[in-house]
């Protein structure tokens, strides 16, 4: 009588443990996903610039939010080829909205860092996407600006994007936050 009792617990337990195998072996692909974008805040109005510029090769700049220098430190809270900075970033295709990368993947809060600011890079450093940099330049700490990336200062035909999509020829947005100038 033992015995069947036993098995009988035995037998359930495999069965349950089976059905719960099963199920977890669904069609759906269980496989390496791409980033979570789930938490990435909205895209800025371009509507509530206070300034938009141009600067060289098209690269247009709407600044959201004016970052502020402690009087007598100009010099030292805008940004310069020369600096490490502390962003916080969406990359968007342009027209389409879609999200191509952002520091806010994955339910990240924490800045990127950023050390190369130079238009001729070292082997060391890897480069940034030329528009992106230029675009970072002058900014000041606690400004938001939304960056606008002509093809031409975007991903080139050797680069043609992040996260299996194709971004070649196509005009990039980018919303960011300075968040620290090191």
């Amino acid at each position: 009588m033992r015995f069947i009792r036993r098995s009988s617990f035995l037998l359930v337990a495999l069965l349950i443990s089976s059905a719960l195998l099963i199920q977890g072996c669904g069609d759906e692909n269980n496989g390496p996903t791409g980033p979570d974008y789930s938490n990435v805040p909205e895209p800025y109005s371009m509507s509530n610039a206070d300034t938009t510029y141009t600067k060289e090769g098209g690269v247009e700049i709407y600044v959201i939010e004016e970052g502020e220098c402690p009087s007598g430190e100009e010099e030292f809270c805008t940004v310069t080829p020369r600096d490490q900075i502390g962003v916080k970033y969406t990359g968007r295709i342009f027209e389409e909205e879609t999200i191509f990368e952002s520091t806010f993947a994955n339910d990240n809060d924490q800045p990127a860092i950023i050390t190369n600011l130079t238009p001729n890079p070292t082997q060391q450093q890897p480069a940034q996407i030329e528009g992106f940099r230029r675009g970072l330049l002058g900014m000041k700490e606690g400004e938001k600006r939304i960056i606008i990336v002509p093809p031409a200062l975007g991903y080139s035909d050797n680069r043609p994007g992040v996260g299996g999509i194709d971004l070649r020829d196509k005009t990039l947005r980018y919303d960011v936050e300075l968040t620290g100038i090191q």
